[in-house]
């Protein structure tokens, strides 16, 4: 994560142990007497109702476990944060879902393990690519070279 400079608001938002990975960009607010509120994950309708009321000019840091930070990322976006008002830091395994070029099924599978493998829907053996689709929310697989 990296320091994002003349905002109105910072908001860090995440686990115990998020939080304090996020800690020398805390420190760095502070340290410029800038605004800024901390929002442990407890209660996911906390979260949601704590950045509802958030006003524009806000950006936002959310660091947690990966199936927490997709949770995240989909209120955020509901919300209307963008992009480029959020950084996720995520830890633990993440799991990613690709895309099948051939029968347009989905397999899920941990991203250590991501550069080849076999469609779960139809068998094909698939090359996994680095482009995401965020309306499939996966990365593309095309088929693998023999």
């Amino acid at each position: 994560m990296t320091f994002v400079p003349g905002k109105r608001k910072y908001l860090i938002c995440g686990d115990p142990s998020g939080i304090n990975l996020v800690q020398p960009i805390i420190q760095n607010i502070m340290e410029q007497h800038l605004s800024f509120e901390v929002m442990e994950i407890k209660d996911e309708e906390k979260v949601r109702n704590w950045l509802d009321h958030q006003k524009m000019g806000c950006y936002l840091y959310v660091s947690a476990a990966w199936p927490e930070i997709e949770r995240l990322k989909n209120i955020t976006e509901d919300i209307g944060f963008s992009e480029e008002e959020v950084q996720f830091l995520g830890r633990g395994e993440q799991m990613i879902k690709v895309f099948c070029c051939r029968c347009h099924g989905l397999t899920e599978l941990a991203r250590s393990d991501a550069s080849e493998i076999t469609c779960s829907q139809c068998g094909l053996l698939l090359s996994v690519s680095d482009h995401y689709s965020s309306l499939r929310k996966a990365y593309l697989g095309y088929v693998a070279k023999l």
